[in-house]
């Protein structure tokens, strides 16, 4: 038996992809060129923890990482600065940079596979993964294989340095069904290296 799903369709209890939602890029195997940096240095409840710094794939996905990008220079005339990690599933994800006045636009792609540790994808704009429109809120990935992620979040980074960072995240207290940290998770300080 088969249904509707987000992207794809239910058969036999199984999201099966539509072609277009199907990742064919393996960032471990293949991966695409880094056209930036950005750097953002993470507190938690005011004690700094390190930088974490994400390779962007511009190329592939462009309409992601510039916006990424531009909320890591302050160009919009807003930042990633003072915005916190508000979701953290220990083993799952991560999410973070809700930013006020950031205009939703549509997902570049669903074109890389979900399957290391430290991706960065766009969070969706709408309820469940469905909508294919982002606006400025973001997702580390935290397992290796987050096969679940794809076809309704789209990754345009990969976090090169500061895993160690991610991971002291990842350890943090959380409150209630919405995983919220106990102990605030503050972005400090964002930039683009050049």
């Amino acid at each position: 038996a088969s249904s509707a799903a987000p992207g794809g369709k239910v058969i036999d209890g199984r999201i099966v992809l539509s072609a277009s939602r199907t990742p064919t890029v393996d960032v471990l195997t293949s991966p695409p060129r880094v056209t930036s940096r950005c750097f953002l240095e993470i507190s938690v409840s005011g004690s700094p923890q390190g930088r974490i710094v994400v390779d962007l794939y511009g190329e592939l996905c462009p309409r992601a990482a510039e916006v990424f990008e531009l909320l890591c220079s302050g160009s919009l005339g807003s930042s990633y600065v003072n915005s916190s990690f508000y979701k953290v599933v220990s083993g799952n994800s991560m999410q973070a940079g809700a930013v006020d006045g950031i205009p939703t636009f549509e997902h570049d792609n669903y074109a890389i596979k979900h399957n290391v540790a430290g991706l960065v994808s766009m969070v969706n704009a709408g309820t469940g993964g469905s909508s294919g429109m982002s606006d400025s809120r973001f997702l580390i990935q935290l397992p290796d294989d987050a096969g679940f992620l794809d076809g309704r979040y789209e990754a345009f980074g990969r976090v090169s340095e500061g895993m160690d960072v991610v991971r002291q995240i990842e350890r943090v207290r959380v409150s209630g069904t919405k995983n919220a940290p106990i102990d605030k998770v503050l972005i400090d300080k964002v930039g683009v290296l050049r």
